[in-house]
């Protein structure tokens, strides 16, 4: 072949390209149109079927027809245009071709159609050279070879139908699907040679249907009838040991439906509905036996070091126990055992030993819990709904001490001993007292950062202890202005999580000089004599009020007053604050006495002075007066004023003897 001949070749192919593009956009249109032809005949002719219910003759003519337009559909749509796609092109078709990309492209429309013209008829060759035609074909070669014919076909009538093709086929399909009998219609369309019975005027839903339930167990049995409304039905039950069907009629509810409630099923049954001689299927509920827990004992084992007893639960499967227990659980069930758990709600499990009806096992108390316990018998079945018992840990308490005396920083007698006393307690008991001490302050060596312990016996088994500790701190060896800080420290018995401390407060104790052991107990007597020449003063204005009621309760009256009533009160009331301020005082001065004796600075004539102070300080707070307070209290209430009078005389004299003694110490004081 030519060259000038590959140009009219070329020409041919750009414009078969252009045709079978045009031949495949019919045959994408005829696809779809095809589909929604087929399925909307499919659809009216099921929906026939549906309506008339047809007999096999009628439902063979329906398909029949439905055959013919599929076919008739099938070669116009779709075969056509398909052998055309893949058949050979004849040449009055790239005459129309070369039309149509002329009116696209007007530049070289006349050309094209020219050139076509010259190659159109056989015998019209023979009229110009070959060499005029080929020459021809190149030039219109050079023109289009750049032109996209194929850009020509845009599909325009595939992308129109494609929503009508979408929305007919979901349309359809719903149709077939979902609306009721339709599936069943379309089902009897494809099989048209066959009869089938016509459809029931009732249909039945029945729940639960089929189901296997423990004997004893409660049982609702719903029906709804789909068809005509009914205002009643049947239900018919026989039961396992029952040779007919026992009939009973249903009302209907507000619903349209029909409910029927056993309430404690005993023995297996099959059962139906009916309505107008139509029966649903027969279904059957299965009773079985299930394993039940038939007895439960619970042993609870508190840790050996709590001295706590072990106790036993009959059918009481909640637990309240001491962390570290253990718990043994023993258990019978109604039938045979194959398998046992404990499942706690932490999702722990604990498997239990099974010998035929029986079941053994055990756990620890760790924290608060919760357990069901879950049976399987030889048949697999398991029991249902198993009570949740509850675990309440008991979690041992800390110790608790307290540090009576000294309860402050005091300073280290001459003897260097430490007389400590301290109340301790815990629920179950001790394993150690220690007391901690370190050298914290000193003139001559460093303080020392860790503290040294000293063990302090007890009795462990007790549960309140009352301590009584004489700590001698010769061996430290301490010297003046040394501080030592000290603390006590106790732990319980506790070997589960470990034994638990607690600890008192920390005091010191320091080495004091002589001089301010004499300059402190200047400062106390001096503090002592203001505060007994404060109370002596008071005891004045006491002695004046005393004397005033005792005017007022002269008078001709039988009863008191609630007024002198008030008065007598008050007066009472400052007289116990007055001894009170004795007491005070007392011990002030009892302390400076046992700080001298304690370092050895009490001559013999001193300490006899001291014995006398000593007496004298007690007849302030004797007895005799507290008895001659409560007295007139009681006569007070009795609004008796005789009575009243003659007990106000006696205080009288109680609080005069208390002035005196106030004014002996006092003169002991300054000139002792």
């Amino acid at each position: 072949m030519s060259k000038e001949s590959k140009y009219f070749a070329d020409v041919l192919k750009k414009l078969e390209g252009f045709i079978r593009k045009e031949y495949l956009q019919f045959i994408l249109f005829g696809l779809q149109a095809f589909m929604i032809a087929v399925l909307a005949n499919f659809t009216f002719y099921s929906f026939l079927e549906l309506i008339g219910n047809f007999n096999s003759t009628l439902r063979t003519i329906l398909f029949v027809l439905f055959i013919l337009v599929f076919l008739g559909l099938f070669i116009f749509l779709l075969i056509k245009p398909i052998l055309k796609y893949f058949g050979p092109i004849k040449q009055i078709t790239y005459f129309e071709a070369a039309i149509k990309a002329g009116q696209h492209f007007p530049e070289v429309q006349d050309e094209l159609l020219n050139s076509m013209q010259l190659v159109s008829e056989d015998k019209k060759r023979t009229l110009y050279s070959t060499v005029l035609i080929e020459a021809a074909f190149k030039n219109i070669y050079n023109r289009i070879k750049n032109l996209n014919f194929q850009s020509l076909i845009n599909y325009d009538r595939v992308k129109k139908i494609t929503p009508y093709f979408a929305g007919i086929t979901v349309l359809c399909l719903s149709i077939l699907i979902f609306v009721p009998g339709m599936r069943a219609a379309s089902y009897r369309l494809v099989n048209f040679n066959q009869d089938f019975i016509p459809p029931p005027k009732y249909a039945f839903e029945i729940n639960p249907g089929n189901k296997e339930i423990t004997k004893g167990d409660k049982l609702k049995i719903s029906v709804k009838v789909k068809g005509p409304r009914l205002d009643e039905i049947l239900f018919a039950m026989r039961n396992a040991e029952d040779a007919e069907f026992v009939f009973q009629k249903l009302a209907a509810d507000s619903a349209a439906d029909f409910n029927l409630e056993v309430t404690s099923v005993k023995s297996s049954f099959k059962y139906f509905a009916e309505a107008e001689g139509v029966r649903s299927e027969l279904y059957e509920i299965k009773v079985i036996d299930r394993p039940v827990v038939k007895t439960l004992e619970v042993e609870i084992i508190p840790p050996s070091y709590s001295n706590i007893p072990k106790t036993v639960q009959k059918d009481n499967g909640n637990i309240q126990a001491l962390v570290g227990s253990k718990v043994s659980i023993n258990l019978s069930s109604t039938k045979k055992l194959t398998g046992a758990k404990l499942e706690f709600s932490d999702s722990t499990l604990i498997k239990l030993k099974t010998d035929d009806e029986s079941a053994t096992g055990f756990f620890n108390v760790k924290k608060d819990n919760s357990y069901e316990i879950h049976l399987v018998d030889e048949n697999g079945n398991e029991n249902l709904a198993p009570i949740t018992y509850e675990i309440k840990a008991v979690y041992d308490a800390f110790p608790v001490i307290e540090l009576i005396s000294p309860n402050q920083n005091t300073i280290l007698a001459n003897d260097n001993r430490v007389v400590l006393l301290a109340k301790a307690s815990d629920d179950y008991g001790f394993s150690n007292l220690i007391l901690n001490y370190r050298l914290s302050a000193s003139r001559y060596e460093p303080p020392q950062a860790d503290f040294k312990s000293i063990e302090i016996p007890i009795n462990k088994s007790s549960l309140e202890l009352d301590i009584s500790y004489i700590w001698n701190c010769t061996p430290l060896n301490l010297t003046v202005d040394d501080v030592v800080t000290y603390y006590l420290e106790i732990f319980d018995n506790d070997i589960v999580s470990g034994p638990k401390s607690a600890r008192t407060q920390s005091f010191t104790i320091r080495v004091p000089s002589l001089d301010e052991i004499l300059n402190n107990a200047d400062q106390l007597q001096a503090q002592s004599e203001a505060e007994l020449e404060q109370t002596l003063k008071e005891a004045e204005e006491l002695k004046k009020t005393l004397e005033d009621i005792d005017q007022e309760l002269k008078k001709d009256e039988e009863k008191l007053t609630w007024e002198e009533k008030q008065k007598i009160e008050n007066a009472l009331e400052k007289f116990q604050e007055l001894q009170e301020k004795a007491d005070k005082i007392n011990d002030q001065l009892g302390e400076m006495k046992q700080n001298l004796q304690e370092n050895n600075l009490l001559s013999k004539e001193t300490m006899e002075k001291y014995l006398e102070l000593q007496e004298l300080m007690d007849e302030l707070t004797s007895e005799e007066m507290k008895q001659a307070m409560e007295r007139l209290q009681n006569l007070m209430q009795e609004m008796n004023r005789n009575m009243t009078q003659d007990a106000l005389e006696n205080f009288k004299l109680d609080e005069e003897r208390f002035k005196k003694s106030i004014e002996r110490t006092l003169n002991l004081l300054k000139h002792g």
